[in-house]
């Protein structure tokens, strides 16, 4: 290839840069753009996304890249020096053909070397977004690890807390069963404690009752008496009073015998008024005897 380029006439003479390191620069800013995208959906869609970091690190990883192969580009090149052609016997046709044919070689090699390059890019390309995507993996492998074990927990906590409904439900009802006893236990202590005071008072009334029999009894009896008393004190006064009238008719008769005798006829006066006397009490007695 050196020889190629010694021979080469002079007007080709002069620099040139090898571009080829911008072979892959459009392959690294595509993934950036696709990094971009996928960055901006996921802060919209999750504030606190894990791999956020990730895929930024990866954006610079390929920042830095395309600002070397660009730097790369601007320094890298050869100045290819001008020679003459020197040597007895060749003519100008023969350089020209040599010319083509080394420019020929030159321009396959160049496109193959652009070529290479190209497939280096893309290839380291593709090996970073293979790592940021196995960083991607192993950070969700991690995360879905985490949400396995939480789940695991969660479950172990939902059965915990089953067996602790379970031990409380049973717990209340035994409670249950055990107030139904205290509350028929207390329900037959206040109905025994009623049924007693009700036999208290049933014995308070019957002998009430009793006492109150044994009084009608004695006051019938008593009225019984005292009206018989009174029938026979009633038959006596009535005896008392016909005698009474009796005597005062025989004392009347008497008066009028004994006309002559003032003392006689005094005291006739005196029994006279004390029988009017009893007469009169007599009848008072029969008039308040009507009335009752």
């Amino acid at each position: 290839m050196d020889g190629t380029r010694g021979n080469a006439s002079p007007q080709s003479g002069g620099q040139y840069h090898n571009d080829s390191a911008l072979e892959g620069v459009a392959a690294n800013v595509k993934l950036l753009l696709k990094l971009i995208n996928d960055h901006k959906a996921s802060c919209h869609k999750e504030k606190n996304d894990g791999r956020r970091m990730l895929r930024v690190a990866t954006m610079m990883t390929i920042l830095d890249n395309i600002r070397s192969r660009i730097q790369k580009c601007q320094t890298f090149g050869k100045r290819i020096p001008s020679e003459e052609v020197q040597g007895e016997g060749s003519s100008p046709l023969k350089q020209c053909h040599i010319q083509e044919e080394h420019g020929v070689e030159d321009e396959e090699k160049e496109k193959l070397r652009r070529e290479l390059n190209a497939g280096l890019a893309a290839r380291k390309s593709l090996e970073i977004m293979c790592s940021s995507l196995g960083r991607e993996k192993e950070i969700i492998a991690a995360e879905l690890a985490m949400k396995v074990h939480q789940l695991n927990e969660t479950d172990e906590l939902i059965n915990d807390l089953k067996e602790q409904n379970e031990a409380l439900l049973k717990k209340l009802r035994d409670c249950a069963s055990d107030n139904k006893e205290k509350t028929r236990s207390v329900n037959n202590v206040v109905e025994t404690q009623e049924n007693m005071a009700l036999q208290e008072r049933n014995k308070m009334l019957s002998a009430q009752l009793l006492r109150s029999l044994d009084g009608y009894r004695s006051m019938k009896r008593r009225y019984k008496e005292t009206k018989e008393e009174n029938i026979i004190m009633s038959a006596s006064m009535e005896e008392i009073l016909m005698k009474i009238r009796a005597g005062l008719d025989h004392i009347h008769d008497f008066k009028g015998c004994l006309g002559s005798y003032d003392d006689v006829q005094d005291q006739i006066i005196n029994l006279e008024h004390m029988f009017e006397s009893l007469e009169l009490q007599v009848a008072k007695y029969e008039k308040k005897k009507g009335l009752k």
